[in-house]
């Protein structure tokens, strides 16, 4: 029996679905090797085998197809990182210390991406792009979780505030990549250790 909740693809839908995720997909290899500021939409049209028009059919702007992308590289991170959420023992402290390490993995391993995206949020205003960057905030709720059993359990202060420390986590996350950026070589697990380390001592009761 068919749902009528969930309307049926028609083959013109389709036709435009397979095309906005060819689309993405050339706009990902493109900014890989060319970088954010160094990619054009004509770039990505000749990479896609498609018209400018088309590829600002799929997303109305450059900066809205690396968001559109690094959603989707937000969700596979997000997988990852609840799965090991939910295999972890130890105190909270360590949880964080291991979630937060696989978050770095998963950004290290496309850093053109999510640099381009993280720059391009410092210095752009526009609210569109800001509250899309935010929207990715599911990705960070598993060590959010942790932080809150971590006060449950009397590891962590009674007074900590959850967001106030999230936030604190996210910039030396992101510093420690920067770090990476600016330091080629320098190895960004042990950069976001020592991070770590200052902050967690803070945290704990």
């Amino acid at each position: 029996m068919n749902d009528a909740t969930c309307p049926r693809m028609t083959r013109r839908d389709m036709r435009r679905e397979a095309t906005k995720a060819a689309v993405l997909e050339a706009a990902r290899d493109v900014f890989l090797r060319a970088g954010f500021d160094g990619t054009t939409i004509k770039m990505i049209a000749d990479e896609a085998g498609v018209s400018p028009g088309t590829v600002l059919n799929a997303e109305p702007s450059k900066a809205a197809l690396l968001v559109a992308i690094l959603r989707h590289e937000y969700e596979q991170l997000a997988e990852s990182v609840e799965r090991m959420e939910a295999v972890l023992s130890g105190n909270a402290a360590d949880r964080v210390h291991a979630l937060l390490h696989l978050m770095l993995d998963g950004h290290t391993r496309h850093t053109e991406l999510f640099a381009a995206a993280i720059g391009h949020s410092w210095l752009v205003a526009n609210s569109d792009y800001q509250a899309a960057m935010q929207d990715m905030d599911f990705a960070w709720e598993p060590i959010r979780r942790v932080l809150r059993e971590g006060v449950e359990s009397g590891e962590f202060r009674k007074d900590l505030r959850i967001n106030v420390a999230m936030q604190v986590l996210i910039d030396i996350f992101f510093s420690a990549i920067r770090e990476d950026r600016r330091d080629n070589g320098r190895d960004t697990r042990e950069a976001l250790t020592i991070r770590l380390e200052v902050v967690m001592g803070g945290l704990k009761a």
